[in-house]
C-alpha cells in the first residue's frame, strides 16, 4: 500500500519572525502540496542564524522524506542559506555557468549591469542539482542525503511559486508515488463551535480512521472540513460524500452552504429567484452589511441601497424613526430597530430590509444593555420581526457577527416563506 510522503517546510528570515513580512509562502505551499498528494506535516520558521538553520536541517531529516527551504538566497550578507547548506553537506561552491547565463540575461533585459554580488549567486554548492529561476536571480538547489531530499528555494513569493510549479513539483512527482487527498467543507451559522461539537459528537466519533474533522470558526460562521488520505481516490471521495450525507440531519437548522459559498451571495440568489429587492438600515454595523452585499457582482439587480443611520438624528431625519420611540425605548431597542427596517423599505422602495442597532463598544454599555448588545430586525412584505443578541465585548467581533446574523435571519425567512 502507498504511504504518505511527508514534507517539512523551513522558512528562513528575521523579517518573518518579527512580523515585518507575512509568511504567505507557508500557506501557498501547504495548499499546493496537499493538492498534489504530498503531506506537509511540519512548518518551522527561523531567523538568519547559521547554527539555527543547521539545527533545523538536522531535525527535519528525522521527520520527513522531503525538506523544502525558502529564503536566505539573496545577494546580501544576511542571506545565509547557501553557506549553511554547504556546511551541512560538507561541500564547497563552484561557478554554475547555466545559472550565470540566466542571471546575466535577466540583467540585460532590465538594462542593468551584472554586479559582483549577483555574480556570486551563480556560485552553487558542488553537490547540488541546479534548479533554474525563470523570474529572478536566486537559483534553486536540490540535494539528496540520508534518503531525504532537500530543496532550497528563494523566499520571494512569485519566484518560489514559479519554481515549485514548473520545476520542483514535476521532479518530486516523478520520484514519489503519492496517495490521494480529498476534502469537503460545509458551512454553518447560528451555533457556537462548542455547541456544534456536542451536537455532532457521536457522528464524529464514528468516522473511519483515515478521515478527520476540523472546526474552522470565524465571525458568526463555523466551517466544518472533513478530509482524508487514501490510496483509492474513488473510495475516498465516496466515503467522504457518504459521511457528509450522514452529518446533514444533525446540522440542517444551521447549514447554509458548502466550500467557498458566501452567505451574502446565497441571500442575493434567493432574492433574484423571487425577483424581489433589499435595503439595509445600519447603525452599529456602520454599512458593513451593505459592504458584504456590494462585494458580490450583480448585486445591483437586487440591492437598492443602504442608510447608515449612526446618530439618532440620522435615524429620525433619514429613516423617519419617531423621536418619541428613541426617547422612550432607546436607540438600541426592538421598537427602534423594527421602525428602521420598515422605513428603509419605504425610503428605498424595496420588498425587504434588514436593520441593526447596538452597542459595539468598547464604551457605552450599561447593566441593562451591556457592550455587544445588538437588536436586529428584518422587514418583509408580510411582517417585521426582530431579535436581541449579545456578541461579546470586542468591537470588530460585534460588527461582523451582527452582519452575518442579520443576513442569516433574512435567508431563513426566505427559505421558509
Amino acid at each position: 500500500m502507498k504511504n504518505k510522503v511527508v514534507v517539512e517546510l523551513i522558512t528562513i528570515g528575521d523579517e518573518l519572525l518579527i512580523g515585518q513580512v507575512v509568511n504567505t509562502n507557508a500557506s501557498w505551499l501547504g495548499n499546493e502540496l496537499q493538492k498534489n498528494g504530498f503531506f506537509l506535516k511540519h512548518v518551522e520558521t527561523i531567523g538568519d542564524d547559521e547554527s539555527e538553520i543547521l539545527d533545523a536541517f538536522e531535525n527535519a531529516s528525522k521527520r520527513a522524506h522531503i525538506v523544502l527551504i525558502t529564503g536566505g538566497l539573496g545577494p546580501t550578507d544576511d542571506d545565509l542559506t547557501k553557506a549553511a547548506l554547504c556546511r551541512y553537506f560538507n561541500t564547497k561552491t563552484t561557478l554554475n555557468q547555466e545559472a550565470l547565463e540566466v542571471i546575466r540575461t535577466l540583467f540585460e533585459k532590465r538594462g542593468m549591469e551584472l554586479t559582483p554580488r549577483n555574480y556570486e549567486q551563480a556560485m552553487l554548492p558542488e553537490l547540488c542539482n541546479y534548479i533554474p529561476n525563470a523570474v529572478g536571480t536566486a537559483p534553486g538547489m536540490w540535494f539528496e542525503g540520508n534518503d531525504v531530499i532537500y530543496v532550497s528555494m528563494p523566499g520571494v513569493p512569485f519566484e518560489m511559486q514559479n519554481m515549485v510549479t514548473n520545476e520542483i513539483l514535476p521532479r518530486l512527482k516523478q520520484r514519489f508515488e503519492t496517495i490521494h487527498y480529498a476534502k469537503r467543507t460545509v458551512l454553518v451559522t447560528g451555533i457556537g463551535e462548542s455547541f456544534l461539537a456536542d451536537k455532532i459528537q457521536s457522528w464524529e466519533k464514528s468516522l473511519p480512521n483515515f478521515l478527520s474533522l476540523a472546526y474552522l470558526p470565524q465571525y458568526g460562521i463555523v466551517r466544518l472540513r472533513l478530509s482524508g488520505w487514501h490510496a483509492d481516490m474513488d473510495f475516498l471521495n465516496e466515503t467522504i460524500e457518504k459521511e457528509i450525507n450522514t452529518l446533514m440531519p444533525h446540522i440542517m437548522p444551521y447549514f447554509f452552504g458548502t466550500e467557498e459559498d458566501k452567505l451574502e451571495e446565497i441571500v442575493l440568489k434567493l432574492l433574484k429567484e423571487r425577483k424581489q429587492t433589499l435595503a439595509t438600515a445600519e447603525s452599529c454595523t456602520g454599512g458593513n452589511i451593505a459592504h458584504l452585499i456590494t462585494g458580490i457582482a450583480g448585486s445591483s439587480t437586487v440591492f437598492n441601497g443602504s442608510v447608515v443611520a449612526y446618530a439618532n438624528s440620522a435615524k429620525e431625519n433619514l429613516l423617519g424613526v419617531d423621536a418619541k420611540l428613541i426617547e422612550k425605548h432607546g436607540a438600541v431597542s426592538q421598537e427602534v430597530v423594527e421602525s428602521m427596517a420598515r422605513n428603509a423599505c419605504r425610503v428605498l422602495k424595496t420588498d425587504f430590509a434588514v436593520a441593526t442597532s447596538g452597542i459595539a463598544g468598547p464604551d457605552g454599555g450599561t447593566l441593562e444593555k451591556p457592550v455587544g448588545t445588538v437588536w436586529i430586525a428584518v422587514a418583509t412584505p408580510k411582517e417585521t420581526f426582530s431579535q436581541r443578541y449579545n456578541f461579546g465585548n470586542t468591537r470588530e467581533n460585534t460588527i461582523k457577527r451582527a452582519s452575518i446574523t442579520a443576513l442569516n435571519m433574512l435567508r431563513k425567512w426566505l427559505l421558509e416563506n
